[in-house]
């Protein structure tokens, strides 16, 4: 396991690129970010000591979704391989059921953004059907909802 040391602002995993290897915090923060360095970055999480991230690309062998970034100096990773992940399964069941747990409260959280997106379509949609938008188009409304939203995340 190798025990990587970050600074404010450092990269730790890109957005987009492959990896199998996962990490697990040992002191910092972590910031999350899809789109990272664009007009239309926004963070998708704050992680601290204990949370783990990458576990994706390391189980799928997938490109990563997102990209991680230190917050703060001295921020402190172990870096987890395939083998070193199958080690735990076998040898740390608490971790494994720990890194379980991260990945359902991430699932969860983007399910509840989901249904909550689709009720808002649904609603503007049979609001325009029903004649009770005053003026403008659902297009234009959803082009409104998408601004604020990212106005919100940067």
């Amino acid at each position: 396991m190798n025990h990587l040391s970050f600074n404010a602002g450092d990269v730790i995993l890109r957005e987009g690129t492959y990896g199998e290897t996962m990490y697990e915090i040992t002191s910092g923060t972590v910031g999350i970010y899809a789109a990272y360095g664009l007009p239309e970055q926004r963070m998708l999480a704050t992680l601290g000591q204990g949370d783990s991230f990458g576990e994706m690309g390391l189980v799928e062998f997938w490109a990563r979704s997102a990209t991680a970034v230190a917050m703060e100096d001295g921020t402190c990773v172990d870096e987890v391989n395939l083998d070193e992940f199958m080690a735990y399964i076998r040898t740390r069941p608490e971790k494994t059921l720990q890194i379980m747990r991260q990945l359902s409260a991430r699932i969860r959280e983007t399910d509840a953004k989901y249904v909550e997106a689709c009720r808002t379509i649904h609603d503007a949609i049979e609001a325009e059907r029903a004649g009770k938008t005053r003026g403008g188009s659902l297009r234009s409304k959803l082009f409104g909802m998408i601004q604020h939203v990212r106005g919100r995340a940067s």
